[in-house]
């Protein structure tokens, strides 16, 4: 890792540098999945249905958050550009332009809000707890991509280490506060189930942007980056941005439909089934932060170094990555194959008895661990066409793969009335990964992705 004269950082092939950006990436996205999945494990604790009413309506509210996720997260890729080519007066505009576009949303997310009680397809068992999950979660879902543009800033200079902080802040306050707001305290605090969490969440990403905002905005800062001076609407940039983020945000419309399609069909089929799929979603959704924050860190990573034009350190940094990849993929696959009881043990510990499920569970589980290296493997190779700018090709590859090989299938079978195995759903998942992979590398191995936007 090296530092020019003006201490500004400049981000190498090196495995320290590397790991320099990794690591708290990685952090980062274990902190926030963490956050989810403990909202999860308090939910079953209250009640079976209201974990499964909350995982059916965060996914509806996802498919919009994420698609805002998408957009902001394109201002990653030009301040890692600006700073690779040591343009770093420019570094605050792309965020600006985000900030902007997560305010906007609200045009959009209140009216559906406002409607939530008409606007879901929850079976009438999760109704009353699921609609007002999802109302809360949708009036307050340009939060998460407001957090997305400031962290931007940062990320982009492969400095994510005020980025980790203010995650792992907000989810440690987001415990607290859903353990007090879903089952009440005494006297003070009234049990509110679902909306508890929903509210817990709503302060959590709050309180990161604060941190973020404080940082963003601090004297250092206005000085060297002019991050106050550089609020000016940029159309330019503010479209460059869009024309990176709109695919890889239409691409996260359509993965939460895909998905929110098999959760639903699969709720209707039987509770027990519902379950038994939430149950891998929640330890799925754990364990991919791996991929995620590897994914943020090679998009970091060779966005620097195309703005530099080192275009021959980013095959050595993509061959690190999948070694990353591949040891972090073995790792946390460890307790899922060699020992899923731990998980079992915990089921336990909830108000409903689900020994007649743990059969199906364990294979889930053995399952998920798979997907987990292959999303760890596909995320690695995703980064890098991001950071070129080939987001259009990447999420067409991408979508391909999982309508085809993994959503279509479970349509059919659902209407052929033979949806009863859910492990057959995370094996369609693993294949979808698996022909994602394949087709992404064919693209980086052609260098059609390869553009340098700055």
């Amino acid at each position: 890792m090296k530092h020019d004269s003006n201490e500004h950082k400049v981000i190498d092939s090196s495995l320290k540098s590397i790991l320099s950006v990794t690591a708290p990436m990685v952090l980062t996205a274990m902190s926030s999945n963490f956050m989810f999945v403990i909202d999860r494990i308090m939910l079953a604790g209250y009640s079976i249905d209201s974990m499964n009413a909350s995982i059916i309506s965060a996914n509806l509210v996802g498919i919009f958050t994420f698609m805002l996720i998408g957009i902001a997260d394109s201002a990653e890729v030009f301040v890692g550009q600006y700073n690779g080519s040591k343009q770093y007066e420019k570094l605050a505009a792309p965020a600006w332009q985000m900030i902007y576009m997560s305010l906007a949303s609200c045009v959009i997310l209140w009216p559906m809000a406002y409607f939530s009680d008409y606007v879901n397809t929850l079976p009438h068992y999760y109704l009353k707890d699921g609609v007002e999950f999802q109302r809360i979660l949708l009036y307050f879902a340009f939060l998460p991509p407001l957090k997305v543009a400031f962290a931007a800033f940062f990320i982009g200079q492969g400095k994510p280490k005020i980025v980790t902080f203010s995650i792992i802040t907000g989810a440690i306050i987001n415990v607290v506060l859903c353990y007090s707001f879903i089952y009440g305290i005494k006297n003070t605090i009234p049990s509110m189930g679902c909306k508890g969490a929903a509210i817990a969440n709503v302060i959590s990403e709050f309180i990161s942007i604060v941190i973020l905002a404080a940082v963003f905005f601090n004297c250092k800062n206005r000085k060297i980056y002019k991050t106050f001076k550089n609020c000016k609407f940029n159309k330019g940039l503010f479209f460059g941005c869009a024309r990176i983020g709109v695919p890889v945000s239409f691409g996260n419309f359509i993965s939460m439909i895909a998905w929110y399609i098999v959760q639903t069909l699969i709720s209707h089929a039987s509770k027990d089934a519902a379950t038994i799929y939430n149950v891998g979603i929640n330890v799925y959704i754990f364990f991919i932060f791996v991929g995620e924050g590897i994914n943020k860190a090679v998009a970091t990573i060779c966005a620097n170094m195309i703005g530099r034009g080192d275009l021959s350190s980013i095959e050595k940094t993509r061959k690190i990555f999948v070694a990353i990849a591949v040891f972090f993929g073995v790792v946390v696959s460890i307790p899922l194959i060699g020992f899923p009881q731990w998980i079992i043990q915990m089921l336990n510990i909830l108000p409903d008895n689900l020994s007649a499920l743990y059969s199906d569970i364990k294979i889930v589980l053995f399952i998920v661990a798979v997907n987990v290296v292959l999303e760890t493997l596909m995320f690695s190779t995703w980064g890098i066409l991001i950071a070129g700018g080939d987001s259009r090709h990447a999420t067409i590859t991408y979508q391909s793969c999982l309508w085809t090989t993994a959503i279509f299938p479970v349509i059919i079978l659902h209407y052929l009335g033979k949806l009863t195995s859910v492990p057959f759903v995370y094996m369609f998942m693993g294949i979808w990964l698996l022909s994602t992979q394949f087709f992404l590398y064919k693209r980086y191995k052609s260098m059609k992705w390869y553009n340098k936007l700055v």
